[in-house]
């Protein structure tokens, strides 16, 4: 029998014999045969927690977190009449590469003066405390732009918190609005903007950037007009199939990945995979399946937007007093000979 033989996440009995396997057999005797502590001076020392598995090579123990590496511990091995000691430390780990900026959309250099979304793509999940004071909007003459987005503390993040969200204050960008009548709007027609993450802006396991990232751009006149549906163009599938859809002008990065679609002539969705170019003008689908001739449509559902939140079937900025008309999806045709 071996001594136990540690490594960076997990400490292991091997080497064992059929009497002693059959020993630790029972889950309840593990902890018996195998304690790792905190401590070699202190008997008494709580144990570390964790889980144990016994497979071909032997019994091990996965503390339930990972060993920290400026502590001293001590496993404990007592089978078949043999006490084994050994002492041990964890690694430190590897120094990471720190996190980035892969991506920020729109990625324009002009935006509509009345932009409503941006969004920050990072390489890996990010912390979320305190997301507000990391991110800023500085203006041409590098000054802090007040209230540019709505502030939350911990940001808008996708599931895997990767993509953070951010919305232009809304109060600022609509007209006739209190905030907006009295700060004006944060993007103005015609000046030069910088989008700024600061060099502490931390991932999840706490390792900050260590160096900005910056995104420049020139705001330009305000969009208040519904993107056109006839303006939609639609392309024969190539010849790997792949289906490109031009739309009217560049919409909403996120909003195009959930409310566009293909559908077959009963409605049914398609199966496949879709993208999106860089100018955000650009929708390509590909199918799980080849196609079969036929005809087909693209879906776009009400709720998609373009960059200042103007929808298909109304404007953002509804002049007051105007009826909404009510949210219908829409479809556009096309065969597949």
């Amino acid at each position: 029998m071996e001594a136990p033989a540690e490594g960076p996440h997990r400490v292991s009995l091997i080497g064992l014999d059929e009497a002693t396997r059959r020993s630790v057999a029972d889950a309840a005797a593990r902890p018996r045969a195998l304690a790792i502590r905190t401590s070699t001076e202190r008997p008494e020392a709580p144990g570390v927690a964790g889980t144990y598995s016994l497979d071909d090579e032997g019994l091990h123990f996965r503390p339930l977190f990972r060993f920290a590496a400026d502590v001293s511990y001590v496993a404990r091995a007592s089978v078949a009449g043999e006490r084994l000691l050994r002492t041990f430390s964890a690694e430190p780990p590897a120094p990471r590469d720190p996190p980035h900026v892969v991506a920020f959309h729109p990625a324009a250099g002009v935006l509509p003066a009345n932009a409503l979304r941006a969004y920050v793509q990072f390489s890996r999940p990010m912390a979320t405390r305190d997301t507000a004071r990391h991110v800023r909007l500085q203006d041409d003459a590098g000054r802090e732009v007040p209230l540019a987005f709505v502030e939350i503390d911990e940001g808008l993040w996708d599931p895997g918190r990767t993509r953070l969200t951010l919305f232009f204050h809304p109060g600022r960008v609509k007209r006739g609005v209190a905030p907006g009548e009295r700060l004006g709007p944060p993007l103005v027609d015609g000046r030069s903007y910088r989008f700024v993450v600061d060099a502490a802006m931390a991932d999840a396991q706490g390792t900050p950037m260590g160096a900005p990232f910056a995104h420049a751009f020139r705001a330009g006149p305000a969009d208040r007009e519904p993107p056109r549906v006839d303006a939609v163009e639609i392309a024969a599938p190539a010849a790997d199939g792949t289906l490109s859809v031009r739309l009217p002008e560049p919409l909403d990065r996120a909003l195009l990945q959930r409310f566009l679609r293909v559908e077959d002539a009963e409605g049914a969705r398609v199966p496949g995979t879709s993208a999106v170019d860089g100018s955000d003008t650009v929708w390509t689908f590909r199918p799980d399946a080849p196609w079969r001739s036929g005809a087909y449509a693209v879906r776009i559902e009400s709720a998609l937007e373009d960059r200042a939140g103007n929808r298909f079937d109304r404007p953002f900025d509804r002049v007051e007093g105007t009826e909404t008309p009510p949210s219908r999806a829409l479809r556009v045709p096309f065969a597949v000979p």
